[in-house]
């Protein structure tokens, strides 16, 4: 049971990373935009792709118990960083 919820939460992370790498590396490319507004998203934005390499690990069998722990804190974090854009998006 512990392993298939481990492997749902890389999987979601992986999933997150698919989008936010492209993101990450054209708000890197251009500058941050015109006005340089972006360069607010990247820190918060490379720190939810530091978690893509954990993930990938937790589906080999040497590092899956690992990993599992770094797994739980990285979808925490994108969890949380997603519900602070939403609030602040609506709310502000």
């Amino acid at each position: 049971m512990i392993s298939r919820r481990n492997r749902i939460i890389a999987f979601l992370i992986i999933i997150v990373n698919i989008y936010l790498i492209p993101v990450s590396v054209s708000i890197f490319l251009s500058h941050g935009g015109p006005a340089g507004v972006s360069n607010w998203i990247l820190p918060f934005s490379i720190l939810i792709n530091l978690f893509f390499v954990p993930a990938l690990l937790s589906f080999k069998k040497n590092f899956e118990q690992r990993v599992s722990r770094i797994n739980e804190v990285g979808i925490s974090m994108i969890v949380v960083l997603f519900a602070l854009g939403f609030l602040s998006i609506y709310f502000v």
